[in-house]
């Protein structure tokens, strides 16, 4: 069994001081080995917001796993987003940008799905090439049965219908028909500030809403996952901020079968 969190679109610039505090305090009662960032640490990419985001990771005491957003490019310093896009990530926060982590437990893949552009005025859409999803598939084959395979990503591989104008990441389909076929287990994911969990070809797809920052939208309060398991049966249970503490809302229980996970119950 292993106790990870998963933990997204923190902003720092826009971060609520209260909810850090509640996190860190609901962390302390959770013990989780591990924390997954799935991207977003600041709301501007500025030096301040960098460095209070690093000192944040810092006080945590527990080791984490991180991959940037569309929010850690700069918007507005042009010369700077295409020139050294991600000069700040690496002196503040990771000198890598796709991290890859292991032990005899899970496998954690980090893609980069940020771009400094794209061919659509929205630029903060997200895409995975066919390097990327090569790169992934290079880490499944070296996986052991018994890990559990992870892929964290900023942008969101399935979107419930009300947000389908949010976009899902560019690349989509090819890349988790390929990743579903070589053995993934779970994408990890956020932007959207949306927790949800769903199924799609076998793969569990994962995002956490925004966890610290005032940037919510109706209905979904700050909040972060815990997940708990192994390759057979996995635990996502949401934590919901409730204006004082952080609280378990429910859990979502998955089985994996030999066409992939499935849902098994859900429990409030």
């Amino acid at each position: 069994m292993f106790n990870l969190v998963h933990i997204s679109d923190l902003h720092f610039g826009r971060e609520v001081p209260k909810v850090i505090n509640g996190l860190k305090d609901i962390l302390g009662e959770i013990q989780p080995e591990r924390v997954i960032i799935s991207g977003d640490l600041t709301q501007r990419a500025k030096h301040e917001e960098f460095s209070n985001a690093a000192h944040f990771l810092q006080s945590l005491n527990i080791p984490f796993f991180i991959v940037p957003g569309n929010h850690d490019l700069s918007a507005h310093r042009l010369i700077e987003r295409f020139a050294y896009p991600w000069r700040k990530w690496k002196k503040y926060i990771s000198t890598e940008l796709e991290p890859l982590y292991t032990n005899d437990k899970y496998m954690v893949i980090g893609a980069n799905t940020a771009r400094r552009m794209g061919w659509y005025l929205d630029w903060s859409r997200g895409r995975i090439n066919q390097y990327q999803v090569n790169n992934t598939i290079s880490h499944l084959q070296n996986a052991d049965s018994t890990q559990v395979r992870f892929l964290v990503a900023h942008h969101p591989f399935w979107l419930p219908a009300v947000y389908e104008f949010r976009h899902l990441i560019g690349g989509r389909d090819k890349a988790l028909s390929q990743l579903s076929q070589h053995g993934l287990d779970i994408i990890m994911s956020g932007h959207v500030h949306m927790s949800y969990a769903e199924v799609v070809e076998g793969v569990i797809i994962s995002h956490a809403g925004t966890t610290l920052s005032d940037r919510l939208i109706p209905e979904q309060p700050n909040s972060f996952n815990r997940i708990t398991g192994d390759r057979s049966h996995l635990i996502i249970e949401l934590f919901e901020w409730n204006g004082e503490h952080f609280i378990s809302r429910k859990q979502q229980h998955f089985e994996r079968t030999p066409s992939g996970w499935t849902r098994e119950r859900v429990v409030k």
